[in-house]
């Protein structure tokens, strides 16, 4: 009896549904895991030896990717996105995630449409890989930056009171490794976390600046870089270090007042630009369902592409002016 190929396609959109579910498992946990109070001090409880959860929670330097040159751009941009996402996801396992959610979806959807009545089948295909491509990697990309825009917010939230953290033990007495690592276990995700890797890179070894250092390229935030410069310039030149953190507190917490009075104001601009971005596309999909001649009959016209073109162009300028519109640099 020959051997059927179809059953070689049948194989592979099996796996593809096996990674597209792994993925989605390993992806909710890691949601789960930030909801938790301190991750890391949750992994100490339950028994972990430290050296282990260190090594779990720090995700690998970059710097074999750097070496690829641009051709590697991407690859370290996904890698930085994971980093400060907080994700323990590893860059080749999310690429797989992405690539298997893509040939599944192409393949359902060609599956579908196979037997449709649709005039094109060129179209349809291309269409099916389009899809395909947006679920499989446009819509992960934007949960990997929707999830780490939240925790690095997240993170400048909680950098006010960190800092009295640490004023409040440097005026007891204790020296600054030792108030680094009362934050580890007195505040929450994702400053608990992310200081208690910098403690655990200066329990392994390396020096103050360079953990702090670290901790500054992994979590992204403008405001902690200050931080770093004035400890940096303390345990090099001496000064009141409590004094200068805690004035830097202040500040840190009155601009994020202002920029949460900013959001206020400017929030129903943002909600007028939502809806004037989305219209234009929910009546492009309702006239596809409900009415699919109405574009349909057209699609032969040669003038039909280029004014298509110049309508998404005009749309896309729209939408970048509204932007531009609503988001303010303070």
């Amino acid at each position: 009896m020959p051997f059927d190929s179809i059953y070689l396609v049948y194989g592979a959109v099996f796996i593809a549904a096996v990674f597209l579910l792994e993925g989605l498992y390993y992806f909710i946990l890691d949601s789960r895991e930030h909801t938790k109070a301190n991750r890391r001090m949750n992994m100490l409880a339950t028994g972990q030896d430290p050296s282990e959860v260190f090594t779990s929670l720090r995700r690998k330097p970059r710097g074999r990717l750097r070496s690829w040159g641009i051709l590697a751009a991407p690859l370290i941009w996904y890698e930085e996105n994971l980093t400060k996402a907080g994700m323990t996801l590893s860059l080749p396992r999310l690429l797989i995630y992405m690539f298997a959610a893509s040939g599944f979806v192409t393949f359902a959807l060609f599956v579908v449409l196979y037997n449709s009545e649709l005039p094109n089948i060129l179209a349809t295909n291309a269409a099916c890989i389009l899809v395909g491509l947006l679920v499989g990697w446009g819509l992960p990309t934007v949960l990997l930056v929707n999830k780490k825009a939240r925790r690095v917010a997240a993170f400048g939230e909680q950098l006010p009171d960190t800092l009295d953290t640490i004023v409040r033990s440097l005026h007891a007495g204790h020296p600054i490794a030792s108030a680094l690592n009362l934050v580890t276990r007195e505040m929450p995700d994702p400053v608990g976390t992310e200081f208690g890797i910098a403690v655990d890179e200066m329990t392994y070894g390396q020096e103050l600046r360079q953990a702090l250092d670290n901790m500054g390229d992994r979590i992204g935030h403008p405001d902690f870089e200050y931080v770093i410069v004035a400890i940096n310039i303390q345990h090099e030149t001496g000064g009141n270090l409590a004094e200068v953190l805690s004035n830097l507190s202040k500040i840190i917490r009155d601009r994020f007042r202002m920029f949460q009075k900013i959001k206020a104001l400017s929030s129903e601009g943002r909600m007028s630009a939502y809806v004037l971005t989305a219209l234009p596309i929910l009546t492009l999909v309702g006239l596809s369902v409900t009415a699919p001649d109405y574009y349909g009959d057209v699609l032969d016209d040669p003038i039909f592409w280029p004014v298509m073109g110049i309508a998404m162009g005009l749309l896309l300028l729209g939408i970048f002016i509204m932007w531009r519109m609503v988001n303010f640099r303070v």
